[in-house]
C-alpha cells in the first residue's frame, strides 16, 4: 500500500511538473515571439538605414573629388584672367609686340593665320621659349588691327607662363575671341593647326554663349558636352569672360576631357550597383552599365534614342521633380530599386546611383534574424536547463539551488560565497551544483574586479590612441607635414584673429619631368627631403598643400624676417643637391619657387592665397629658383 501511496505521489510531481514545464514553454513561447516582433521591427529600420549610409559613404569621396576638380578649374580662370589684363595692358602701344605677331604669324590660306610650327614643337624666340602653343586666326569681317595683333600676342604669353602649371589638371588651357580666334596652350593636340580653314568659332554654342549679345551678364559658364573635331576627343569647356572699357577683349578657357572623368564617376562601388550621369535635362551622359565606346557614337542618349527602361525611369524621376536638398534617396521611382540623387555643380550634372531593394533588405535582414535565433536559442537553453532541474530534484536541495541561483542571478557574489546551506543532504550534483556557485562567485568577484582594472586602463589607453589619431588625420603621410584639411582650418583660424601673418605659397620647380624621368619613388623622396627643409627649425607648421605644393603661415609682420626665412629655405633645397637633369632652366638641381603675401583680417581665404599665388608665378615668371613678397 505504501509503494502504491509513493506512486500516486510521484505521479503527481511528475505531473505537476509535466504542468509547470507547459506553463513554462507557453509563456517562453509568448515572450520569444512577442520579443522577435519587437526587436525585428526595432532593428530592421536601423539597419536598412545604415546600409543606405554605408553607400551613400561610398559615394561621398568620388562626387566630392570630381567636384573639387571642377572648382579649381573655375578658380585657374580667374588667375588666367587677370594675368591676361595684366600683360595686355603692360603691351599696349609697343611696336615691338605688334612685329612679333607679323614675324610669328603665317598665312596658311586665304583670310587665316596660324601660329607657326615650331611654337608648338619648342623654339626660342626674343630670349624666351615658346612650347606647346598653337593659335588658330579664322575667318572674319573685322580687319586684323594694331590692337588685335597686341590681344593675341599678350594672350600667347600668358599661356606660355602659365599654361603649365595647370597641363595635369586640365586637357588643354586657352583664349578666345569673338573675332574667331583661338589661342592655346596643349601638350596634347597642336589644335590651332588642326582646324578647318573655314571654322567660324562663333557659329557653335560654345564661343556663342560668351557674346555680350548673348551673355548680357558676362557670367562665366560651363558648356555641355561637346565633341571637339579637330582634337578627336569629346570635352566640356569652362569659359570666363574677359571685358574691359566694355569691350569683349577674350574668354579664359579650359577644356576638360571626359574620359577618364566619367569612368571614375560611373565606376560600380558595389558589384550589384549601378550609376548613371545625366545632364540638366535628363539625357544620358555615361553609365556603369554602358560602354565608352558606345557612349563614344554620340554625345548624349536621349529619352528618344536610348530606350533603357531604367534610364528612362531615372529620366522621368529627374524632369518631374525640383530637388531642394541633395542628396536625395527616393525608394519608388523605379521599380524595385534605391536611388541616391546628388548633383554635381559646374558642369550641372545628375549622379544617380541604383541599387537593388532585394539586396538592401536582404543586408538588412541579417541582424534582426540573428537576434532571434539567439533569442529563440536562449530560450531553449533555459528550458532545458529548467526541465533538467525540475527533473532531477524537487526538495529542499533544489531550493537551496534556487536560493543560490538567485543570489548570482542578482549579481550578489559576495553574499553567495558567504552563504550556508541549510542542514540538506546534499550529495552529488547538487553538492557540486552548490559549490560551483560559490566558486563561480569567486571568480566573478575576481574577474570583476580585474575587468574595472581593464577599462581603467583601457579608458587611459583608448584617449591616448584618440590624441593620437587626431593628429595623423591632419598630417601627410609621405612628408610629415600638415595636410591640406589642417590647412585650411589654421588659416581661416589665423584670418580670424587679425594678428599679423604671411601666407606662403611653394611650388617645386619642374617636378613632373623628374617624375617621369626618375619615377615616383625618387619624387617621394625628393619631397620629404624638401618637406624636411621647410619644417626643420621652425616653430609653426608646414603643409603640404597638394602634389609638389607646399605652404606656411608665418606668424610675423616683419617682411625682413620673412625675407631672410625664405631665402634659408631656398638656400637649403638647392644644397640638398637633388640632381635634375631634364630640368630646362639652371642649375640641374630641384629647386622650389616661393611667394608669400600677408594676412588681411577681412579677406577671405580664397583672395590670400590668390595673392600669394600671384608671387609665386611671378617667381616661376622671373626664372624660378626663388621667391617674391607682396
Amino acid at each position: 500500500m505504501e509503494r502504491r501511496h509513493q506512486h500516486r505521489r510521484l505521479q503527481r510531481h511528475e505531473r505537476l511538473t509535466t504542468a509547470l514545464l507547459v506553463k513554462i514553454s507557453l509563456w517562453a513561447i509568448s515572450i520569444v515571439i512577442i520579443a522577435s516582433a519587437v526587436t525585428f521591427t526595432a532593428t530592421y529600420q536601423n539597419a536598412r538605414q545604415r546600409v543606405i549610409d554605408l553607400m551613400q559613404q561610398d559615394l561621398a569621396p568620388t562626387l566630392e573629388r570630381n567636384q573639387v576638380l571642377f572648382e579649381r578649374i573655375e578658380r585657374h580662370a580667374e588667375v588666367l584672367s587677370e594675368e591676361f589684363l595684366e600683360r595686355y595692358q603692360l603691351m599696349q602701344n609697343q611696336s615691338e609686340r605688334i612685329a612679333q605677331f607679323d614675324r610669328w604669324y603665317q598665312e596658311t590660306s586665304p583670310g587665316v593665320l596660324r601660329l607657326k610650327p615650331e611654337f608648338d614643337q619648342g623654339t626660342l624666340q626674343s630670349g624666351e621659349y615658346f612650347q606647346h602653343l598653337s593659335a588658330f586666326i579664322g575667318p572674319r569681317t573685322q580687319p586684323l588691327t594694331d590692337e588685335l595683333k597686341t590681344r593675341v600676342i599678350a594672350a600667347q604669353h600668358t599661356l606660355d607662363a602659365v599654361g603649365p602649371a595647370w597641363q595635369n589638371v586640365v586637357g588643354n588651357t586657352h583664349f578666345s575671341m569673338p573675332e574667331n580666334i583661338i589661342v592655346m596652350y596643349s601638350k596634347e593636340s597642336p589644335w590651332g593647326l588642326l582646324a578647318d580653314k573655314d571654322l567660324v568659332i562663333t557659329d557653335f554654342s560654345v564661343v556663342e554663349s560668351t557674346l555680350q549679345s548673348k551673355n548680357p551678364e558676362r557670367r562665366p559658364n560651363w558648356t555641355g558636352l561637346y565633341y571637339d573635331i579637330s582634337a578627336d576627343v569629346w570635352t566640356i569647356t569652362y569659359q570666363h569672360p574677359v571685358d574691359r572699357n566694355g569691350q569683349h577683349l577674350v574668354n579664359a578657357s579650359f577644356d576638360v576631357a571626359l574620359g577618364r572623368l566619367l569612368e571614375d564617376l560611373t565606376a560600380k562601388k558595389r558589384s550589384s550597383s549601378e550609376h548613371l550621369v545625366l545632364n540638366a535635362k535628363g539625357d544620358l551622359i555615361a553609365a556603369s552599365n554602358l560602354s565608352q565606346q558606345a557612349m563614344q557614337s554620340r554625345s548624349t542618349l536621349t529619352k528618344d534614342t536610348y530606350q533603357e527602361p531604367i534610364y528612362q525611369a531615372v529620366s522621368e524621376v529627374i524632369n518631374a521633380n525640383s530637388f531642394t536638398q541633395l542628396p536625395v534617396v527616393i525608394e519608388r521611382g523605379v521599380e524595385e530599386q534605391l536611388l541616391i540623387i546628388d548633383k554635381i555643380e559646374g558642369p550641372d550634372w545628375w549622379h544617380v546611383t541604383l541599387y537593388p531593394l532585394a539586396e538592401i533588405r536582404a543586408e538588412a535582414m541579417v541582424l534582426p534574424v540573428r537576434l532571434i535565433f539567439a533569442g529563440v536559442g536562449l530560450v531553449l537553453l533555459i528550458l532545458l536547463m529548467t526541465y533538467w532541474l525540475i527533473r532531477r530534484e524537487i526538495t529542499k536541495p533544489l531550493q537551496e539551488v534556487a536560493t543560490m541561483a538567485s543570489m548570482m542571478g542578482r549579481s550578489d557574489y559576495q553574499q553567495a560565497l558567504q552563504h550556508r546551506s541549510a542542514d540538506i543532504n546534499a550529495r552529488g550534483e547538487v553538492k557540486q551544483a552548490l559549490d560551483g556557485f560559490k566558486t563561480m562567485a569567486s571568480r566573478f568577484i575576481k574577474a570583476q574586479n580585474e575587468l574595472e582594472r581593464k577599462v581603467e586602463m583601457r579608458t587611459a589607453e583608448l584617449a591616448e590612441a584618440n590624441k593620437k589619431l587626431d593628429a595623423l588625420a591632419h598630417l601627410d603621410g609621405l612628408t610629415g607635414l600638415f595636410n591640406r584639411r589642417a590647412f585650411d582650418q589654421d588659416l581661416a583660424a589665423a584670418i580670424g584673429t587679425g594678428e599679423p601673418a604671411y601666407l606662403m605659397m611653394a611650388d617645386i620647380d619642374e617636378f613632373k619631368p623628374y617624375n617621369d624621368n626618375y619615377g615616383h619613388e625618387a619624387g617621394d623622396q625628393a619631397l620629404k627631403k624638401i618637406a624636411g627643409c621647410l619644417s626643420k627649425n621652425v616653430d609653426f607648421r608646414v603643409y603640404r598643400y597638394g602634389g609638389e605644393e607646399l605652404a606656411a603661415i608665418i606668424p610675423t609682420c616683419d617682411i625682413n624676417e620673412v625675407r631672410g626665412l625664405l631665402e634659408a629655405w631656398r638656400t637649403c633645397v638647392v644644397n640638398q643637391a637633388i640632381g635634375h637633369e631634364f630640368k630646362a632652366t639652371e642649375p640641374h638641381v630641384l629647386t622650389v619657387s616661393m611667394g608669400a603675401a600677408l594676412l588681411a583680417a577681412d579677406w577671405p581665404a580664397e583672395d590670400v592665397i590668390r595673392q600669394a599665388d600671384r608671387q609665386l608665378y611671378r617667381a616661376k615668371r622671373a626664372g624660378k629658383n626663388c621667391f617674391f613678397i607682396d
